[in-house]
């Protein structure tokens, strides 16, 4: 079994990972579900890697819910790899698919080594006590986009 589990692959496989769509539409596709709907199929502590490039932005249901999915799934000391489009460029408004963007400080709520944890994030995310490093943010795509590394951390 692999260890990389890659979200909404679309047409772009990851080789040796397992890939997800919301359908099955491609021979590529190992599993299709709903990210919306919780909890996700895959066992606790089952990956080393999830990566999600141009997914996250079209759920639906809040950040911190698909991030404790993720949290749940990852191996202690996984990382989470995304890409989303950011806040202050007009490619990421111009699909209207895009429900939220993102900053270069989004995931900082969840980093406890942050001022935004301290003050916000240790309130706010407490009940599901699930905490990240960031360890990558990055501006791509001639400014697009915001990437992202984001390492599980277990207390």
């Amino acid at each position: 079994m692999t260890d990389i589990l890659h979200l909404g692959c679309g047409v772009r496989p990851l080789a040796g990972a397992v890939n997800h769509d919301r359908v099955r539409h491609g021979a590529w596709v190992d599993a299709a579900h709903d990210l919306e709907q919780f909890p996700w199929p895959w066992g606790d502590e089952q990956f080393d890697r999830i990566v999600a490039l141009d997914v996250m932005e079209h759920l639906r249901c809040e950040v911190y819910e698909w991030l404790d999915e993720c949290w749940r799934i990852l191996r202690p000391g996984g990382h989470l790899v995304l890409r989303l489009p950011a806040w202050d460029h007009e490619c990421g408004h111009r699909d209207p698919t895009h429900r939220w963007f993102a900053h270069p400080e989004t995931f900082a709520f969840w980093d406890k080594r942050t001022e935004w944890y301290r003050n916000y994030g240790s309130y706010y995310y407490k009940q599901s006590n699930r905490w990240w490093e960031v360890e990558l943010v990055e501006r791509r795509d001639a400014g697009a986009n915001w990437a992202y590394v984001l390492r599980k951390v277990n207390d």
